[in-house]
């Protein structure tokens, strides 16, 4: 069992360790002391920028998200893992309003279950940190974000799904409030992007930076990442609703083609680690269940999860300043370690057939650009050898292939949707991989 107890007061963390606890300092800037961690340190800051009070439960559910990130991001899977992929997780999370949470907090544990392959066990208390309030929001009014100026918010990942979908928004005469989820890496590419939408859109753009201080072998899988995205979205979402006094709930668009949201497992033996559930129907309704019951007025929105990611291309299309910027995104799922999309991992992959569909030249600089050039190399081939396991069989099966990663809607026609963009999508790789020489 890995526990780990956050503080808004660093004075209140331990000067000592003890077995398996990390303390960790909760929107502090650095961790206090060797064998500790903080995460969120310039989140309060970025919150202030919206120019409103935001309310405390929304506030709360991005401390929860920070908690789950940080837990992820500290504890190793190879370590601490019985089974070489699920870990034990207890956390004990200060909150503004917690009475609220705890109501909630069965579901969340379910909700993160599903998302990370992990056991959760939440608990909150009450000396937790309150949003920042309206003296602390003026203070900083020179840096602003035109909040008021949106009607809706959309995350802004500097993907190819974030940029069609921003694009689309602003077509269609809406005005979202960007979200970023801004490492590093990805700022280069969200600020190339967010020119070319159409017309100027506000941006909230934040960054966790989890750090922990001395010997630790940090978990690079990160299934929980997206938690902390959703949750800048709710926050940045309930910002918007400040706004609006005569709505009582905003939009948050969640771009992602219904192909990777589904990301059914390639074969048998991938239904663990390389099955993320980002975006998966399943995951998003928990969410929006918990979002509904604590009484926060978002609504999530995955207009593209019936898409492949090469039908949402075509469907842009003809446009040459989308088509430009589209092949100066970011698909690739391990482009962080060398600045440079491989080429060859499932997104990619997914990437390279979506260009090919849609009559787009690819002009990616691919670290592989000929995945010929793969044979010889079995230990990075192995994606597409998936792949071509499974754009090879038969439609026998491919139903319960589909489910494989999490239950489906019960609606029928929801569900129908569902299996047709697998299929669909299956059918767009092969036949990408089919134009590279690969027989399928």
């Amino acid at each position: 069992m890995n526990k780990l107890v956050f503080h808004i007061d660093e004075a209140q963390i331990p000067s000592t360790d003890t077995a398996n606890t990390t303390h960790v300092y909760l929107y502090g800037a650095r961790p206090p002391r060797s064998g500790a961690a903080s995460i969120g340190g310039k989140l309060v800051l970025a919150v202030r920028r919206l120019g409103v009070v935001i309310e405390p439960k929304a506030f709360d559910f991005l401390s929860i998200a920070l908690a789950v990130v940080a837990a992820d991001t500290f504890v190793s899977r190879e370590t601490f893992s019985a089974n070489g992929w699920t870990r034990e997780f207890t956390l004990n999370i200060p909150l503004a309003r917690p009475e609220v949470w705890q109501d909630v907090a069965t579901d969340m544990e379910r909700a993160l279950n599903f998302l990370s392959g992990d056991r959760w066990t939440l608990s909150f208390r009450g000396d937790g940190m309150d949003p920042p309030n309206r003296e602390a929001v003026l203070r900083h009014y020179r840096s602003h974000i035109a909040t008021g100026s949106a009607d809706c918010t959309c995350l802004f990942s500097g993907g190819l799904d974030s940029l069609i979908g921003a694009r689309q928004l602003a077509d269609e005469g809406r005005t979202p409030l960007l979200v970023s989820h801004s490492y590093r890496g990805d700022q280069s590419y969200q600020k190339y992007l967010a020119p070319r939408l159409g017309k100027t859109l506000p941006r909230f753009a934040a960054n966790a930076n989890p750090v922990f201080s001395g010997h630790n072998k940090s978990d690079t899988s990160m299934r929980t990442r997206s938690l902390g995205f959703l949750a800048y979205g709710v926050v940045a979402a309930n910002a918007v609703l400040a706004k609006k006094s005569s709505v009582t709930a905003v939009d948050l668009f969640v771009p992602e083609n219904g192909f990777i949201a589904l990301n059914a497992p390639l074969t048998r033996r991938r239904v663990g680690s390389h099955s993320t559930r980002t975006t998966h129907p399943s995951f998003l309704s928990q969410i929006q269940f918990v979002l509904d019951k604590v009484g926060l007025g978002v609504r999530l929105q995955n207009r593209y999860r019936h898409m492949t990611k090469g039908e949402m291309l075509c469907e842009i299309l003809p446009n040459e300043v989308v088509a430009h910027a589209a092949v100066n995104t970011v698909s690739c799922g391990k482009w962080k370690r060398k600045s440079m999309q491989c080429g060859h991992c499932v997104p990619c992959l997914i990437r390279r057939a979506a260009f090919a569909k849609a009559g787009v030249e690819d002009t990616t600089a691919y670290q592989f650009p000929d995945l010929r050039e793969l044979w010889d190399r079995p230990d990075i081939r192995d994606d597409v050898m998936a792949m071509l396991v499974a754009t090879g069989r038969a439609d026998r099966g491919l139903r319960q292939r589909a489910i494989a990663s999490g239950p489906l809607p019960f609606d029928p026609v929801e569900r129908e949707n569902w299996f047709g963009v697998h299929k669909r999508g299956l059918e767009e790789v092969a036949a990408y991989l089919k134009t590279q020489g690969f027989g399928t």
